[in-house]
């Protein structure tokens, strides 16, 4: 057998039906439809992600974050402001307190450490302040459980290891 084209068996040559092209303006209408379901993906991931800074305050955006005015958050060392019904349903019901001047925490009003105990007041939920804007991510909380112990006070006396 030769390495040239024309020294191959007449059985190794393609057929002419094999000749026949793609149709091209096939893969172009596959490739700009591609495009367009991309481009429509980035619009929507773009949009819910500026949708805090888009909003009026007070609403609820997707990703359960309540938005709210600057002005919503209570003066330094004031008692906690409470939001339920109806910026927020009963179950997302929390606490806004800023202990300090550019402090900011929200507390759940509801929250239990395991399903099978009582509730208590503890858990914490993301926090962002921006200028004129105070964002609280309802769908991202900081559990109680997960929490360190607290450092031991001075002046109690600890238990000594015995040899």
């Amino acid at each position: 057998m030769g390495t040239r084209y024309e020294d191959q068996p007449a059985e190794h040559w393609a057929g002419p039906e094999s000749l026949d092209p793609t149709p091209v303006w096939k893969q172009y209408v596959l490739i700009a439809l591609l495009l367009v379901v991309g481009l429509v993906i980035i619009v929507a991931v773009g949009l819910t992600a500026l949708a805090p800074e888009i909003v009026t305050p007070p609403s609820m955006v997707f990703g359960d974050r309540l938005v709210l005015a600057a002005t919503d958050i209570p003066a330094p060392g004031a008692p906690p402001r409470r939001f339920s019904a109806p910026v927020v349903d009963d179950a997302h019901a929390f606490y806004l307190i800023q202990p300090e001047k550019g402090t900011v925490f929200a507390f759940s009003a509801r929250w239990r450490p395991r399903a099978t105990e009582p509730e208590c007041r503890l858990d914490r939920y993301l926090v962002s302040v921006t200028p004129g804007r105070v964002i609280v991510n309802l769908s991202r909380v900081i559990e109680g459980a997960a929490r360190t112990t607290a450092p031991v006070p001075t002046g109690i006396p600890q238990p000594q290891a015995t040899p």
